[in-house]
């Protein structure tokens, strides 16, 4: 008689299991149609693109975009649509950069401000430049920094060139913090992205720092140039005039979030993100425009679908990212009830080609169901798993909270070249690429959502810190690491 029962409870599992996967797949198959038969993702970028256009955090236009947004989630259909603001200590506005090499010939500079830097003290100011080595840049300090009282400093290698960005961002503060007591007159800093005359702006320090100082960022070809007439033995003078502007007090700034409940466990959540802040020099098209596009065309289409799936799916535009994922680390402190209860953040900001992989950040429990999905939809997309991190992504905020977290990888070709330049614009956009990255979140959020048992596994502090413990240098460097020693 056991062994009857134990045979007929195995059937009704097989059973059930073949009915739950025929289930998922039907529902799968029914998102899919209708996100290809009417594709929305590209109609907002447009949108937010050329009619909003860009959007630093706690900027007025940013906040227009939170209204857009706002606005666009409850037109989908999302429910619990509301702002959750966050203070950021400053506002900054960018106003005007201009320079010229006067010595030892004339030539027009290339430059701009690098975000919330500050202005030279006086319109037209000249000044001799001198070089401070990057790579080697504690002996520079103790053994040069009492020359630079009224010198513009070139922040570059002395050598050939060594790029480790986190190097770079990491002991930039105490660089600046020298160039300042010796009372230096602005910084010159070239963006370690590609050339073609394209400058490039970011913060000063990651998280974000502000400072009094002028820093610049330099077109590549123009600080080739300088470097090669300073290692010449020829003196350099420049002509600066900076002026930028920041509030006099903190500013809000809002993550925009709305809602599909779920029907059977509406207290486990996925999330699915972009980040709606954009730097200012172009219209955020690429970075992340692109993202939040495929984020609310998927809301679009699981809502037209009229597939209600059983676990809640939360839509969570941040801003702040570019600052240092500033706004998606006020929400998992905000949120910090419920983290256990979220089961996984999807979070697109890659650039602007195809998604190809899904970098599981460490919780490899996602691999099995997620390539399932993958099999199941290979006439469409070839996708892979892969266990890597993205760290520079809004992702990297749940990932250290211990929520499972992927920022989908894109093959963005010219991201580097075109992000956080005045070229991130709407025609660096496929619509094609958009739509299909789209169609692919939608369904990779309902398969989690719809997954017959959940499939994320939430980490304990310890257990974030013993599994990020290879990336713990970088991150004190960047002040990121959560933990305590």
């Amino acid at each position: 008689m056991r062994r009857s029962w134990l045979l007929l409870w195995l059937v009704f599992s097989f059973l059930a299991r073949v009915g739950a996967q025929h289930t998922i797949n039907h529902d799968i198959g029914v998102v899919k149609t209708e996100a290809l038969q009417h594709p929305w993702s590209f109609s907002y970028l447009q949108e937010l693109s050329d009619h909003i256009g860009p959007r630093l955090t706690g900027s007025p236009a940013e906040a227009q975009a939170g209204r857009w947004a706002l606005d666009t989630m409850r037109a989908i259909g999302l429910q619990h649509v509301h702002p959750e603001p966050w203070r950021l200590e400053k506002g900054w506005r960018r106003r005007y950069a201009r320079g010229q090499l006067i010595s030892p010939f004339s030539l027009e500079l290339i430059i701009t401000s690098y975000g919330w830097a500050g202005s030279t003290s006086r319109r037209n100011m000249e000044a001799e430049l001198v070089q401070v080595d990057s790579d080697a840049l504690a002996e520079d300090i103790r053994k040069n920094s009492a020359s630079w009282t009224g010198k513009v400093l070139l922040f570059a290698p002395n050598g050939p060139k060594h790029p480790d960005a986190v190097a770079d961002v990491s002991q930039f503060p105490a660089f600046l913090s020298a160039a300042l007591a010796a009372h230096a007159v602005a910084i010159v800093r070239r963006d370690p992205r590609p050339g073609n005359a394209l400058l490039h702006t970011g913060p000063i320090a990651f998280p974000i720092q502000s400072t009094s100082m002028a820093v610049l960022d330099i077109a590549k070809e123009q600080e080739d140039l300088i470097v090669r007439i300073l290692h010449s033995g020829t003196p350099v003078r420049l002509r600066l005039d900076v002026l930028s502007e920041f509030t006099p007090d903190a500013v809000l700034s809002n993550n925009i979030v709305g809602e599909i409940p779920g029907l059977i466990h509406p207290e486990e959540v996925v999330v699915l993100g972009a980040h709606l802040d954009s730097w200012d020099l172009g219209t955020g098209s690429m970075d992340d425009g692109f993202g939040v596009a495929a984020v609310l065309g998927a809301a679009k289409s699981m809502i037209a679908s009229g597939i209600k799936p059983q676990r809640t799916i939360r839509f969570v535009l941040f801003t702040g990212e570019e600052q240092g994922l500033l706004g998606s680390r006020a929400y998992t402190r905000a949120h910090q009830h419920e983290l256990k209860n979220l089961v996984c953040a999807l979070i697109l900001d890659w650039g602007n080609g195809p998604i190809t992989k899904f970098p599981l950040a460490g919780h490899t429990e996602l691999a099995a169901p997620l390539e399932e999905l993958f099999r199941s939809i290979g006439d469409f997309a070839s996708i892979q798993t892969a266990n890597g991190y993205l760290t520079y992504t809004d992702a990297y905020a749940f990932t250290l909270a211990g929520v499972p977290a992927i920022a989908p990888l894109q093959d963005s070709r010219d991201y580097n070249l075109f992000g956080h330049s005045a070229a991130d614009t709407l025609d660096k956009v496929s619509p094609d690429v958009l739509n299909r990255d789209s169609v692919l979140l939608a369904l990779a959020g309902m398969w989690i959502a719809n997954y017959p048992t959940r499939i994320g596994l939430s980490w304990s502090p310890e257990m974030t810190a013993k599994m990020l413990v290879e990336q713990r240098a970088a991150l004190q460097e960047m002040g990121l690491w959560p933990f305590p020693e």
